[in-house]
């Protein structure tokens, strides 16, 4: 039989994913209950249990919720014979993720071609860190396409074993 983490080592868990996605630039109750919906069993869980889990009022769940449905990491489901909507990590999320930052980061690669056209006279030091930020990301977008999908083609042998 599985060893079962102390609620302690638990608590620790959520709070950890927390921190991460705070420094990501998301909330910590983002990560909070990212953390739970990512180990939790039954993968559904209502906003009452997602409250109870992550020691959160109804309030925070149900904003934090919509934040994460709206980022497309998590997705509300119902369920045959229940009555409460529930909430459960977006299968494919990752991937997804990284596509939605790739389009965002398309977008800061043509503000710096952009800026090189409005400001042709700068300085060399604005010319240089325009230059940096388009060569990284037309870098990025060449050779990125292909990790991914390396990396998805991996996962489904991975989760067929």
């Amino acid at each position: 039989m599985a060893k079962q983490p102390t609620q302690e080592q638990l608590t620790d868990y959520i709070e950890r994913w927390g921190m991460v996605l705070e420094a990501l630039g998301g909330t910590r109750m983002m990560g909070k209950i990212l953390g739970w919906l990512i180990i939790c069993d039954p993968p559904e869980q209502t906003a009452a249990d997602i409250a109870i889990a992550v020691n959160a009022s109804a309030g925070t769940v149900s904003t934090t919720t919509r934040a994460l449905v709206q980022a497309a990491m998590i997705e509300k489901v119902g369920l045959p014979g229940k009555r409460s909507a529930y909430y459960r990590v977006k299968p494919g999320m990752w991937a997804q993720l990284m596509k939605a930052r790739m389009a965002r980061m398309h977008i800061m690669g043509q503000l710096a071609d952009e800026g090189l056209e409005l400001f042709p006279e700068a300085d060399s030091g604005s010319s240089d860190r325009l230059r940096e930020i388009g060569s990284y990301i037309r870098f990025v977008e060449r050779e990125f396409p292909a990790l991914l999908d390396q990396w998805v083609k991996q996962w489904e042998k991975e989760r067929k074993r």
